[in-house]
């Protein structure tokens, strides 16, 4: 093979894998509004359920020290409200999502 059919043989597979990239991309953009919309989608606040933190420790079977652990390292985040914390069940599984895919649970 001469170098002019290489060439035309690897400009026509970067303009496919660039045509690649770019459906990605938009499926990534339409992925994000996705979860954008759904964010806004939530219950009203009376509506929602205020977990302890033992609730939360008896959820995820962990230990107090293990559960204070994660809050230092802010995996948890918990809301103080009169000295107690407190979360909503969606902000738990939004930290469980990001605590397995960093490899962390």
């Amino acid at each position: 093979m001469n170098l002019s059919v290489f060439l035309h043989t690897l400009i026509d597979r970067i303009e496919k894998l660039t045509e690649i990239l770019v459906a990605i991309y938009r499926l990534l953009i339409t992925l994000i509004l996705i979860l954008k919309v759904k964010k806004v989608e939530k219950k009203p606040l009376r509506e929602r359920k205020l977990w302890t933190h033992t609730e939360v420790t008896d959820y995820l079977g962990i230990s107090i020290s293990t559960y204070k652990r994660r809050v230092r390292e802010e995996v948890l985040n918990p809301m103080t409200l009169t000295g107690d914390d407190r979360y909503f069940e969606e902000d738990l599984i939004e930290a469980l999502e990001r605590s397995r895919l960093k490899g962390k649970i």
